[in-house]
C-alpha cells in the first residue's frame, strides 16, 4: 500500500482565520465593577467607623488616669458643702437620615453623563464628591474622547451607594461600563466615580 498525501483542496492548505476580531474579554468589566464596589463599601465603613467612634468619643470622654495621683499624708477633713445636683447631659440631636428619592439620583447621574457627552470635565467635577473633585476630569481624560454618546442604564443599587451601567460609544469606539453614586449624610448626593471599558 501506498502512502497517500492528505488532500487540502485547491489552493493548498487553509489559512488560520486572521483578521477576525477577538473575542470578547469581560472579565476585566467583572473585575473593575468589583474593585469600584469594594472602594465605595470600603468608603461607607470608613465613615460609618469614623462616625461611631466620633460619637462615642463625645459621649465618653477619657478622665485620664486616676492611679497615677501621687500618695501623700492624709491631711484633716473640711466639712463638705451641700451636695449639689449634677447637669443632665442632653441627648445629642439626631438628624434624621436624608433620603432623597431615586429621581433625584436619575437626575444628577443624567446631568453627569450630559457633561461626559459634553467633554466638559469642569462641570463634570462639581457633581462629583468632595473627594472626587479631581479624579473626575483624570477618568475623563484617560477613558473619554469626543465625540462620546454614553447612555444610562436602570440603576443597580440602593441607599448609600447607586450603580447605572453605561454604554455607548467614545471616539467611536463601544465601550460599556458604571457610574457610581453616593448619598451620604456627611455629603450631599455626589459622583464618586465612574469607569468605562471597550467591548
Amino acid at each position: 500500500m501506498s502512502y497517500q498525501p492528505p488532500h487540502f483542496g485547491p489552493g493548498g492548505m487553509a489559512a488560520p482565520p486572521y483578521g477576525q476580531p477577538p473575542r470578547k474579554n469581560r472579565a476585566v468589566l467583572i473585575i473593575t465593577l468589583l474593585l469600584v464596589l469594594l472602594i465605595a463599601v470600603l468608603g461607607v465603613g470608613g465613615v460609618l467607623t469614623y462616625r461611631l467612634v466620633a460619637d462615642w468619643r463625645s459621649s465618653n470622654p477619657d478622665p485620664g488616669p486616676s492611679a497615677a495621683a501621687p500618695i501623700t499624708s492624709p491631711t484633716p477633713q473640711r466639712p463638705n458643702p451641700a451636695p449639689t445636683k449634677p447637669p443632665t447631659p442632653k441627648p445629642p440631636a439626631s438628624k434624621p437620615p436624608t433620603t432623597r428619592p431615586a429621581a433625584t439620583v436619575g437626575d444628577l447621574a443624567r446631568r453627569f453623563v450630559a457633561q461626559l457627552n459634553a467633554n466638559n470635565p469642569t462641570a463634570a467635577a462639581a457633581l462629583a464628591c468632595e473627594g472626587s473633585k479631581r479624579l473626575i476630569p483624570t477618568l475623563m481624560q484617560t477613558q473619554l474622547a469626543p465625540p462620546t454618546n454614553l447612555t444610562l442604564g436602570t440603576v443597580i443599587g440602593q441607599q448609600p451607594t447607586f450603580v447605572y451601567p453605561l454604554s455607548g460609544t467614545t471616539e467611536r469606539a463601544t465601550v460599556s461600563g458604571v457610574l457610581v453614586i453616593h448619598n451620604l449624610s456627611t455629603e450631599p448626593l455626589c459622583i464618586r466615580a465612574f469607569t468605562l471599558t471597550p467591548r
